[in-house]
């Protein structure tokens, strides 16, 4: 069981003291602790995973007199302090028009790409009209122009060709294919306009240009667009539309791209990945400046740019006189520059250690100031106004966005999901022309998984109200107590078992299988290190008691081995499951955290449960050739599939003892919602583990798992709420390691392979047949040996209207609805219910 709090008061009357040895500016920062007991009280709590103590302190506070007071810290604690609306669920690539009174974003792929259009108000957006094609661009004078692409059959093939070449995993003909879809694409591709007002569509004629892309100089509605003609290969350039007749505007030699208009009649543009021009429109003449990450600032007079200079990173900026300046000069990389609308303030983002941080400075290069101090990366600054900055925080696959302001330093965050535990993940943010919005692209539902992703508009002048919050944390409140009941649940019966084994689990072991592995450098299958690591494993494994098999496989040649050990199982030996690490790591680096840290966990879970085994088989699996392209736990699937394994459950841990803080939090990483709610019960009832999670399982050893058993996946790993800043990096060293957290991870592992392996297994291959209100289901039996029945339930999603218990498989309901989701569970003999229901609609 979880331990008593004493340390955790402690730690929370250290981390309070030190606080308040910090600036004022910084303490201010919203959702941290202010300073005032009846908040920080909460705010320390939350801090150490005790959610039900901090939601109810919060639930009182703000049902108190002075609930204003609280209203700012405990909506940025709990979820989003400004208002937020959802415009879609499926959507990408979101546009503002140059009034700020339109929005736009995309939807769908190939020929079922669409354009939605939505007019803003001062409380939200609704959708005006949604028009089929890609890259819409608003004039300001109420029209929005648009690419569409014709469906033909040669397109469709291509597209056909495409998916088949992934589906094969043959880089080289997806390319081709790729490359032919994006011929004909071009090809067959048209321009058109639609008038917002009155809903009139109109093709434009554009004179044999085949169009990339449109943009509008400011005060001229007329068409810009940007393309080539027939048969120009990789050539484009930007041509004025008028009547029908191009008149090329561009006059730099080679292809074109990021064309934007600037102040004093310019026009930028790159021309390869390396130079861009700045283009004079009255004369035509050209200037190249050799440099990257080309910006401007919003009223067009000064340009920003990134060039190295004698070992140097230096920013230069460009105004309209032709005068430049190096505005930044570092030994270190430096990366994204941001302008103030005004050209008067630059943000960038620089690597003071291994990690980016933010920085802002005036035009001259005087009167630095760092923005960030944080170990995550802090990345794309961008200025919402004279005073405040917009960036993002973390890793690529979870970054997460904060507002910035330059006069207090105060920090807030800018959107959330509102919910205490599952991950949402953002991608893109694009400020309104005016910086009173912002559209962010994002998986609010934690989704990573499904090609979904919402579009949501947040309202920086409109924040949330006290009821609002107060909703919230009674929601959120409802949902940890129940959390807390279905974990009891869930490990009833096994509670005194579990404590024991994760009461057995030693951070100093798993220090020392740490210590161990580091030595050996890199464990890339293509360096020595990897042949050690396979040396170490097997014979800890067989000092635990294991008879580990070596799985020897070639890859690219090179001789490798996925290492085995199998606890036999005591009632049911052929029912299967499997948890996983891969100990191999990045060619250039010892990878410490990714994965020696999943490795030592694993190892762990071994010795504990070697002693102990469970009904059911498991596999500690140790992959190889992860970072070579998963290449171990492909191997390990095919042969367990050759083999006929029946593998019920998999967990799969990875990257697992980062830390950035006094916190031990880690994500669960999933496909399967009951491994989910197990692996939460495991950590909240048994660990010091704060569990959050993400439906997450592409490009991971998981993977294979999912392709060949289905939704079975489990597992945690710090991707996708934590960025590590030495990922597959050289300095992934032993001493970035919180070797407790490692430990707080095996536990909750050990436990969630007691709760699995002693439970009936999910049903597979349920059917339906509805005829009015009754219903014949049926189902696969389960491979246990101690099942003594099922029980199906049915009713709404999440509702029970009626159940019933059956020694067979098959069942008849008499009064079931349209629309009803049935569930199928095993019950074993000792009443236990299989750890996941199976699910169907009732059509």
């Amino acid at each position: 069981m979880m331990r008593p709090c004493a340390a955790h008061a402690r730690a929370a009357a250290l981390i309070a003291a030190a606080w308040l040895l910090h600036p004022l500016d910084v303490r201010a920062q919203a959702g941290e602790p202010i300073g005032d007991a009846p908040f920080d009280s909460s705010y320390f709590a939350w801090q150490r995973g005790d959610f039900i103590d901090a939601l109810t302190r919060l639930d009182r506070l703000l049902a108190g007199p002075d609930a204003h007071r609280w209203l700012e810290p405990a909506a940025v604690l709990t979820g989003e302090l400004f208002a937020t609306q959802e415009l879609t669920t499926d959507g990408l690539a979101p546009t503002w028009s140059p009034d700020g009174q339109y929005v736009s974003w995309e939807s769908g792929t190939g020929s079922d790409r669409r354009v939605h259009i939505a007019r803003v108000g001062d409380r939200g957006a609704h959708t005006v009209a949604t028009v089929s094609g890609r890259a819409p661009a608003f004039d300001g004078a109420g029209r929005v122009f648009y690419i569409v692409v014709p469906a033909s059959p040669e397109l469709a093939q291509a597209r056909t060709d495409v998916d088949a070449a992934v589906q094969a995993r043959n880089s080289q003909e997806a390319f081709r294919a790729r490359t032919r879809v994006a011929q004909l694409e071009a090809a067959a591709a048209r321009l058109m306009v639609r008038e917002l007002a009155s809903g009139r569509e109109a093709a434009v004629d554009l004179g044999g240009i085949e169009p990339q892309t449109v943009v509008f100089r400011p005060g001229d509605a007329t068409p810009h667009v940007l393309g080539a003609t027939a048969g120009a290969g990789n050539g484009s350039d930007l041509y004025r539309i008028a009547d029908g007749t191009p008149r090329r505007v561009t006059t730099a030699d080679g292809p074109k791209r990021d064309i934007v208009f600037l102040a004093g009649d310019r026009l930028l543009y790159s021309i390869d990945r390396q130079s861009f021009a700045i283009q004079s429109l009255a004369t035509g003449a050209v200037s190249i400046h050799t440099g990257t990450q080309v910006t401007r600032s919003a009223d067009g007079s000064t340009v920003s740019f990134v060039r190295p200079d004698a070992g140097e990173s230096v920013i230069t900026l460009l105004r309209a006189d032709g005068s430049a300046v190096d505005a930044v000069r570092r030994d270190g990389p430096v990366a994204n520059p941001a302008l103030s609308r005004d050209g008067s303030r630059l943000a960038y983002q620089a690597m003071p250690r291994e990690d980016w941080e933010l920085f802002v400075v005036d035009a001259a290069g005087s009167d630095e100031r760092r923005l960030t101090r944080e170990v995550q990366h802090d990345l794309l600054p961008r200025f919402i106004d004279a005073d405040r900055v917009l960036a993002v925080m973390g890793e690529a696959r979870h970054r997460r966005s904060y507002v910035y302001d330059l006069r207090t330093g105060k920090r807030t965050r800018l959107f959330h999901n509102n919910t205490v535990r599952t991950v949402a993940p953002e991608y893109e943010w694009v400020l309104s022309p005016d910086g009173r919005r912002v559209l962010i692209v994002a998986e609010r539902d934690g989704d990573t998984v499904s090609p979904e992703r919402g579009v949501y508009l947040t309202d920086l002048d409109r924040r949330v109200t006290v009821e609002d919050v107060q909703s919230r944390v009674r929601r959120q409140l409802a949902g940890e107590q129940a959390l807390r009941e279905k974990a009891r649940g869930l490990f009833a019966g096994i509670e005194e078992a579990v404590a024991a084994a994760t009461g057995d689990v030693s951070r100093d072991r798993i220090y020392q299988y740490e210590a161990d592995l580091f030595q050996f450098d890199s464990k890339h299958i293509m360096q020595p290190g990897n042949a050690k690591a396979i040396e170490y494993i097997t014979q800890k494994l067989r000092e635990f008691g294991y008879d580990p098999e070596l799985q020897w496989f070639e890859p690219r040649g090179v001789r490798t081995a996925n290492v085995i050990a199998t606890l036999p199982g005591t009632v049911q030996p052929d029912v299967l499951y499997t948890v996983s690490s891969h100990f191999d790591s990045v060619e250039r680096g010892p990878g410490a955290d990714d994965d020696t840290s999943g490795t030592a966990a694993l190892l762990e879970a071994a010795r504990v449960l070697a002693s102990r085994p469970q009904s059911a088989t498991i596999h500690f699996a140790f992959f190889t050739g992860e970072e070579a392209g998963l290449l171990g736990s492909r191997e390990y699937v095919r042969r367990a599939v050759e083999n006929g394994d029946r593998l019920v459950g998999a967990l799969n841990n990875d990257m697992i003892g980062y830390a950035n803080d006094q916190r031990l939090d880690n994500t669960i990483r999933y496909s399967n919602d009951g491994i989910r709610d197990i692996q939460h019960g495991a950590a909240i009832l048994f660990t010091d583990l704060i569990t959050y999670d993400a439906k997450y399982y592409k490009s991971t050893d998981a993977h294979a798992y999912y392709e060949a058993y289905g939704d079975i996946v489990g597992g945690i790993g710090s991707y996708p709420i934590l960025g590590n800043p030495h990922y597959h990096q050289t300095h992934d060293h032993l001493e970035t390691i919180n070797h407790q957290l490692v430990a707080e991870v095996s536990k909750t592992t050990v436990a969630t392979l007691m709760k699995l392996a002693s439970s009936p297994s999910r049903v597979k291959n349920v059917r339906v047949t509805r005829s009015g209100r009754r219903a014949d289901v049926s189902w696969e039996p389960l491979p246990e040996r101690d099942v003594a029945g099922y029980l199906v339930e049915w009713g709404p999603a999440g509702a029970v209207r009626g159940s019933m218990r059956v020694n067979g498989t098959a069942a008849r309901i008499t009064d079931v609805a349209a629309g009803d989701e049935i569930r199928v569970s095993g019950v074993s003999e000792r009443g236990t219910l299989s750890w996941d229901a199976a699910r169907v609609t009732a059509n």
